[in-house]
């Protein structure tokens, strides 16, 4: 094989570097557009966070604002029943009290009653001793004795 003349070699090396110019613009044009692909799959996939948080603290909002209202309305039933308890043991102890002052006036009643009718007891024996002593008398009077 013959030396290519010099004008051939540079002309190939021109032809080579313009090939390789152009190879590494197409390759930088592939690189600047995977470089835009990724930077618009971090942020389509930043935006989809975002979004996703957003969503989860509008939930996690939701949620907390049902559980202060499921707690709000849970308190006011306890203090509705402990006032219901509280209501109820007022009325018990009303109730207790009144039946301890009639339990009370009706022993006090009884025992005056028993004390009155032990007199009227006493009062008729009372009687009675002096009816049959006064009988006693008569009789022996009538006897002689």
């Amino acid at each position: 094989m013959k030396a290519a003349p010099p004008r051939d070699e540079l002309y190939l090396a021109h032809t080579e570097i313009r090939h390789l110019k152009n190879t590494i613009g197409a390759l930088r044009v592939q690189l600047e557009e995977i470089q835009a692909g990724r930077d618009d799959a971090v942020q389509v996939a930043t935006a989809a966070g975002r979004n996703e948080v957003l969503q989860l603290r509008k939930t996690i909002e939701a949620l907390r604002d049902e559980l202060q209202t499921s707690i709000t309305a849970k308190e006011a039933a306890v203090q509705s029943v402990v006032a219901a308890g509280h209501d109820e043991a007022r009325q018990l102890q009303a109730t207790i009290a009144a039946l301890r002052d009639e339990l009370e006036n009706k022993t006090f009643q009884l025992a005056e009653e028993s004390a009155r009718h032990r007199q009227s007891v006493n009062d008729e024996v009372r009687q009675l001793r002096d009816t049959v002593s006064t009988l006693r008398a008569e009789l022996e009077r009538k006897h002689g004795r």
